[in-house]
């Protein structure tokens, strides 16, 4: 004899940020919350995004048109997470006036991603273009250069090269993921600092979940503002 079913669960309608796909999705269950608990307690992060990214594409009805950038997955999650768990999260954020640290509660209910969504064919000289793509968390959590970079330049670069689509000519079209890591940054030094400006304002202006809150200060009295933004911020 068959065991009874525990809950029915509703679903509810979002929109993917990045491409505009409308999908319905499910509250998640004991056994995806297991995978994110196991992953939070041992503190391993690359474990805690896969079994996030493996909660979306568990709860989400319909499959997924395209690979879900960082902003998609904190969006959708996020959502998710309001729907199985509540509105509300504590997070612990220090006072701006005596850094004091604050247990502050934050809802989630109207979290928004901020951010254009930007035409990703950028035009680096009267005949070459680069066509750009947003970043996945898969992506920076597999690249070991993205960990080991020791200065602000270097990350930057290292997310260019992760944001590269591929490289246009009228008559050609190079795929990045097809050249080798050293023709890649060959290309990206010969540009003028005016040409690398262009995309390395694309990675610096990737969109994000984000939420402005002001809370106050429990020991000094003292009214802080802060900007969360993105995974790392809200949980």
């Amino acid at each position: 004899m068959a065991l009874p079913r525990l809950n029915d669960s509703p679903t509810y309608a979002l929109t993917i940020p990045s491409t505009g796909q409308s999908v319905t999705f499910r509250p998640f269950l004991v056994k995806e919350q297991k995978n994110l608990l196991i992953a939070l307690e041992t503190q391993d992060r690359k474990g805690l995004l896969r079994a996030i990214v493996k909660t979306i594409h568990s709860c989400v009805e319909q499959p997924l048109e395209n690979e879900l950038s960082t902003f998609d997955v904190d969006y959708v999650f996020t959502n998710i997470r309001v729907k199985s768990v509540g509105e509300s999260t504590k997070i612990v954020l220090p006072c701006s006036a005596c850094s004091e640290s604050n247990e502050v509660d934050v809802d989630l209910s109207d979290v928004k991603v901020e951010g254009d969504i930007k035409p990703t064919l950028i035009k680096v000289t009267k005949d070459v273009s680069v066509k750009m793509r947003f970043p996945t968390y898969q992506e920076l959590v597999d690249n070991p250069n993205m960990l080991e970079g020791t200065s602000v330049t270097e990350s930057l670069i290292e997310l260019l090269i992760m944001c590269m689509d591929s490289i246009q000519t009228e008559e050609e079209r190079f795929s990045v993921k097809d050249e080798s890591r050293e023709e890649i940054i060959n290309f990206i030094e010969s540009m003028s600092p005016d040409q690398f400006t262009k995309l390395a304002d694309f990675v610096n202006n990737i969109p994000s979940v984000q939420k402005n809150i002001d809370y106050k200060c429990t020991s000094c009295g003292e009214t802080s503002n802060r900007v969360l933004k993105g995974m790392d911020d809200f949980f």
